[in-house]
């Protein structure tokens, strides 16, 4: 077989058109027709733009291990795919139609506004095409499969159904990160972090039935008080209590004389030293106990509410004060330990961030009004010290706001029983990446 001789600029249009002149990937999958089954269906790129770096580095990491399997002499069965669902492709249509909320859609018209998403994301979807032809990958792009076609969907509601029938779909409670500009949830991955510097508070809950004594805790996110249920502490660290002028302050050993004598600007005198799991089960007087509706009766409902939980992997001393404000509505790992406690992930802010217009602190938005937060927890007595601290915090890789966290209706499948199969049967060489 001759290679043709190439000047620079026409190297990659003479290439392309050499392989398909020669249909090397057919003719390489007919010698291996009766080879060893090796499977790969495309984990689906978002047609929400031109290929970038991260999509073109994936796609040709991918096209090596299709030429490898094939050069081994595998039967290799591919398919490309792309999705085209949810906010990155109404992201788009709407910047281009120039659309900043959800009630400008409706003014658009959602049924008008659907097509445009349709047809961007099929228009996409073909340019993403030529430019992966352009770079040599050999997936299969002749039956392409979109999260927008009839036969996906339906297959999509066939597997729900099998679940349900087998009673593996439950309607469940998760906290996620949630952006109140664009009003839905994130993922993880889909979390852009920046250097930020946010005031931290330091705060004393007042030990329920004591007279002067508190448990003091840090917290980054003031806005997140009125949503505290209960204080992590590490059963296996040793934690002190301190004379502090008339009152008993606890908190970890380590960090006292940092907490008391630096932040505080106070002297101190330990009075006694114990390990932390002794202050399991301790009743602490939430500061906005009476003031926020339905609170007593969550509390009724939820004894464990405003107690003393332990946790040996999310609580350590290397910062704040060895006791974690827990807000099981607010975080994923509070979330976890509240689970363990039957502490319940409150949380209560709109979709677009605002608090309740029937309590205390209507019309503010979560973390915007952090100040606000900090003003009325000093008028209440419990706030000890403010400082700026420098911390990494995620924002939403769409409108680049931060994010913040609420709690969220969610479709679970049950798999849990069904783990060890699942890595089983994907040991027969099925990818999916």
């Amino acid at each position: 077989m001759k290679f043709p001789s190439y000047k620079h600029a026409e190297i990659e249009p003479e290439l392309v058109r050499f392989w398909a002149h020669h249909q090397i990937t057919e003719n390489l999958k007919k010698r291996n027709k009766n080879g060893e089954s090796w499977c790969f269906l495309q984990g689906p790129p978002y047609t929400s733009g031109k290929v970038h770096l991260g999509t073109a580095w994936n796609t040709v990491l991918k096209d090596m291990t299709l030429r490898y399997k094939r050069m081994q002499g595998f039967n290799v069965w591919d398919r490309n795919g792309y999705d085209v669902h949810g906010l990155p492709t109404e992201h788009k249509v709407m910047a281009k139609f120039d659309l900043k909320t959800k009630e400008d859609i409706e003014k658009f018209g959602v049924g008008k506004f659907v097509e445009e998403c349709i047809k961007f994301a099929i228009e996409m979807g073909d340019e993403m095409t030529k430019d992966f032809l352009r770079m040599g990958s050999t997936l299969d792009y002749t039956d392409t499969y979109m999260a927008l076609k009839n036969e996906y969907m339906e297959g999509e509601w066939w597997l729900i159904k099998q679940a349900w029938k087998k009673k593996r779909l439950y309607l469940g409670e998760k906290v996620m990160t949630w952006c109140a500009h664009c009003e839905t949830a994130l993922a993880k991955h889909e979390c852009e972090y920046a250097e930020i510097t946010d005031d931290s508070i330091f705060l004393k809950f007042k030990v329920k039935g004591k007279e002067n004594e508190y448990l003091l805790v840090w917290t980054t996110t003031p806005w997140t008080i009125p949503f505290n249920l209960g204080v992590m502490v590490n059963p296996e660290l040793d934690y002190v209590r301190a004379k502090v002028d008339d009152e008993i302050w606890i908190l970890g050993k380590s960090l006292a004389a940092p907490v008391v004598q630096s932040v505080a600007d106070k002297k101190m005198e330990i009075v006694e030293e114990f390990k932390g799991e002794t202050l399991e089960g301790l009743e602490y007087e939430h500061p906005w106990f009476g003031l926020i509706p339905g609170m007593k009766e969550l509390k009724e409902e939820y004894p464990n509410i405003h107690t003393v939980v332990l946790s040996k992997q999310y609580v350590d001393f290397t910062a704040g004060t060895g006791l974690v404000h827990t807000a099981p509505g607010c975080g994923p790992e509070d979330y976890e330990v509240g689970r363990e406690y039957n502490i319940p992930p409150y949380n209560n802010l709109s979709t677009q961030g605002e608090f309740p217009a029937d309590g205390p602190f209507a019309g503010r938005i979560a973390k915007k009004n952090d100040d606000k937060f900090i003003e009325d927890l000093g008028e209440a007595g419990v706030l000890i010290a403010s400082t700026p601290v420098e911390h990494e915090y995620p924002h939403c890789w769409r409108c680049h706001e931060p994010v913040i966290f609420k709690t969220t209706k969610q479709w679970f499948f049950k798999i849990e029983d069904l783990k060890d199969v699942m890595i089983e049967e994907n040991k027969i060489g099925f990818l999916f990446v």
